[in-house]
């Protein structure tokens, strides 16, 4: 199956010439259906929906030029949904990383303006550390070098805007084109978190690295929460809000590094099920529910860039936002209460009350910031502006939070 992939690149790197007289939203459409099919094939239904988040931005977007980025920054994810789920060489992950931010740099500027060209540099500057810091430390790790597996994290906290290292992402959503920030929302950073999986089913790490990224990552959904009760526009209000939701993915995954698996399995929805496949399922649907909502908010934007107030009214992007709160039963609910579910399965009370009162703390300092976003929306003075990537991420955000506990219950 990865030759396909491999294949779709070669043909979107052929095709480019094309462009000159096809209008590159065209090309985006046509990649995002093959995308459709080729992960249905290989049973990846999170690559389906990452496909189909790419035909939305390409059916909404005149993208020009740039639907060859939006087509490779749609492939690259697809690609590392894929390298998870089928196991494949860690390698194919580093390699979907590269090309989602070349793609992704392009979608940030394609506005061409200085606000768009800034934002894009500097998460091109910040995300390229990361991604050097994430294959030397990878590369090293799985040699046996023990302090390999600090650099990765490092690497991932420069790649997913983990505080102390957030400044970029406050700007790339802020001053980047809007369908850029989509782009990045739905397919960087869901790449980048599929990548630290492939990882962490891959490498074994010392206990000693869970403890210190689980310390960072608490101090990080903090400073993002605080921060955004100052944030007065709707791209740093999704700037903030998307360091703390990557501050709780990768909470689940360091607190499973540091601790291990509990003598006691842990159960969901009545069925046992392993602490690993616990924070596994919060960082799939932390990166899910992020990537969704802010490509409808994004999505919908016509504007140079994020750091406004929104011009247009939008209805169904209020459900985007309350999927972003956590509201039940909104896909955003999930994978706050399953982070819950796993720390209270670990028999340190003490521990386990003060994580989850954090968690809760701090979901509840991001309300004013949300409900402050959701006022924006509904008051703008322009016509309603909703449009088909709206639509269907607000569509998914209902009914995957609504289908979700069935279809664990009958999975597990």
């Amino acid at each position: 199956m990865i030759a396909y992939f491999a294949y779709l690149v070669l043909a979107l790197s052929l095709a480019a010439p094309l462009l000159v007289r096809v209008d590159g939203r065209y090309v985006a459409v046509a990649t995002s259906l093959a995308l459709v099919a080729l992960t249905a094939a290989a049973g990846t239904p999170v690559g389906v929906l990452v496909a189909l988040v790419a035909l939305a931005l390409a059916l909404d977007w005149r993208v020009g030029s740039f639907g060859l980025a939006l087509s490779f920054a749609a492939v690259a994810a697809a690609l590392a949904v894929y390298v998870y789920y089928a196991a494949q060489p860690v390698v194919y992950g580093l390699i979907a990383l590269a090309l989602a931010t070349a793609a992704v740099y392009g979608l940030l500027a394609m506005g061409r303006g200085r606000e768009n060209v800034e934002g894009a540099v500097k998460y091109l500057v910040f995300s390229g550390v990361g991604k050097v810091l994430i294959v030397v430390g990878y590369f090293t790790a799985a040699a046996g070098w023990p302090w390999g597996l600090y650099l990765a994290v490092l690497g991932f906290m420069f790649e997913l805007g983990i505080a102390p290292f957030h400044a970029w992402v406050v700007d790339a959503y802020a001053l980047g084109s809007p369908g850029g920030a989509a782009s990045l929302a739905a397919f960087s950073k869901v790449t980048a978190l599929f990548v630290l999986l492939a990882i962490f089913k891959s490498l074994k790490a010392p206990g000693e690295v869970g403890l210190v990224a689980l310390v960072v990552a608490l101090v990080s959904m903090l400073v993002a929460n605080v921060a955004g009760l100052t944030a007065k526009t709707l791209g740093r209000v999704m700037a903030y809000s998307s360091i703390a939701h990557m501050s709780y993915a990768l909470a689940a995954v360091s607190l499973v590094w540091w601790l291990g698996e509990p003598e006691k399995r842990p159960s969901l929805f009545g069925a046992p099920v392993s602490a690993a496949d616990l924070a596994i399922l919060v960082v799939v649907l932390e990166g899910l529910a992020s990537g969704l909502a802010k490509a409808g908010v994004f999505g919908y934007l016509r504007a140079a860039f994020s750091d406004l107030l929104p011009p247009r009214r939008s209805v169904l992007n209020v459900l985007n936002v309350f999927s972003l709160l956590g509201l039940p039963p909104l896909l955003g609910f999930w994978p706050k209460l399953i982070l819950a579910l796993l720390i209270l399965s670990y028999p340190n009370v003490q521990l386990a009350v003060f994580l989850v009162v954090w968690v809760v703390v701090n979901s509840a300092l991001a309300t004013p910031y949300y409900l402050r976003a959701v006022r924006w929306l509904v008051e703008a003075p322009g016509p309603v502006g909703d449009n088909v990537t709206s639509s269907y991420t607000a569509f998914a955000a209902v009914a995957l939070g609504v289908v979700l506990p069935l279809v664990a219950y009958l999975l597990l």
